[in-house]
């Protein structure tokens, strides 16, 4: 299979950006998060949505369909990006393979296809397939890469692979990647955010702990805002 490099171009953002980790199949957890960032924006704000909205939790197809309808407040712009876990869901349903479907099926997928009631992938609207295949594989604001898993270290940002942004781990969560970006990134689960100079991990496995978590980061601002439930914390140790 030939690689696929994937090139980022900056995206021009003003005021807040709001970053919201894994959410598979949590619709209760995400509206809690979407109601943190209205209340602490009271203006305009871009929220990114770090993937993995499937599988797992009980409200796969809910989740979906709150993202295709995006934002109801005015002034919020919302950018959902790419998890390995919509990949997997897009390959099973386009390929129908025993393989691609096995590999769905391991990773949490019969709670997916309980939220379309039934057990039957062809249940699945195309639309949303569609919708999963065409979303971006990151987002860059100019100091902060928002991606799913991480990026390869000592890979320049214009080389990354699709495979890397999405499912990467080592050696990303422990080695110096590089790039002149904090990256932003959810897909591996941890106790509590995983905050570094060069990276903020935002996964901490709500699915089954009842908690996801967010983070406000505002343009030339060396410090961010985590958000947990009910709870906020500054952050101040990103090296912008």
């Amino acid at each position: 299979m030939k690689a696929r490099f994937h090139a980022f171009e900056p995206e021009m953002i003003e005021g807040p950006v709001y970053a919201c980790g894994d959410i598979h199949g949590r619709l209760d957890l995400l509206e809690e998060f979407l109601a943190w960032v209205a209340e602490d924006a009271q203006g305009p704000a871009s929220v990114v949505f770090l993937g993995d909205y499937i599988d797992r939790g009980p409200h796969s197809r809910q989740v979906i369909e709150k993202l295709i309808a995006g934002p109801s407040r005015r002034g919020e712009r919302w950018y959902p990006i790419k998890g390995n876990h919509e990949a997997m869901m897009v390959a099973a349903w386009r390929y129908h393979t025993d393989f691609h479907i096995r590999n769905w099926m391991v990773c949490g997928a019969s709670a997916t296809l309980r939220s379309y009631g039934t057990g039957n992938i062809r249940s699945i609207p195309e639309s949303h397939i569609r919708f999963l295949e065409d979303l971006p594989l990151g987002l860059d604001d100019g100091e902060r890469l928002y991606v799913h898993a991480g990026v390869r270290p000592g890979v320049p940002l214009w080389r990354q692979l699709e495979h890397d942004l999405l499912w990467i781990r080592e050696p990303f969560l422990s080695e110096a990647h590089g790039i002149e970006r904090v990256v932003v990134h959810g897909h591996t689960p941890e106790f509590w955010p995983i905050v570094l100079p060069q990276r903020v991990g935002l996964d901490i496995g709500g699915y089954r702990t009842g908690s996801i978590a967010g983070a406000r980061f505002d343009l030339l601002v060396p410090e961010a805002r985590l958000w947990i439930g009910s709870q906020t914390y500054t952050i101040n140790n990103l090296n912008l």
